[in-house]
């Protein structure tokens, strides 16, 4: 899985488009290649799950400074691991694209 990949996966999702993001990422998922790649698609089903929630009315929305501030304290950690990192990476990479709207 490319970096790129996970991108593509993370701008559906900035936009809203959350079909094509579950699919995108059901697609990716099989390709998962090591602890990092795996942190990085649960980040990003994380987000989907999330959205899909706060749509329903069942979860709060998208808060971009806790997240952000969450995922940089995984980063500094230094009991962090891979998958971790994938993890932290995704959710700031997210968070700045929210952040351009």
């Amino acid at each position: 899985m490319e970096k790129h990949a996970i991108a593509s996966v993370l701008e559906l999702l900035a936009r809203s488009d959350m079909e094509n993001a579950r699919k995108a990422l059901q697609e990716l998922s099989s390709g998962v290649k090591d602890e990092r790649e795996r942190g990085m698609v649960m980040a990003a089903g994380g987000i989907l799950t999330s959205m899909t929630k706060a749509r329903e009315g069942a979860f709060q929305s998208w808060d971009e400074q806790k997240i952000s501030r969450a995922a940089r304290m995984i980063a500094r950690n230094q009991m962090a691991d891979d998958f971790d990192r994938g993890f932290a990476e995704t959710l700031l990479e997210y968070a700045k694209m929210k952040k351009k709207e």
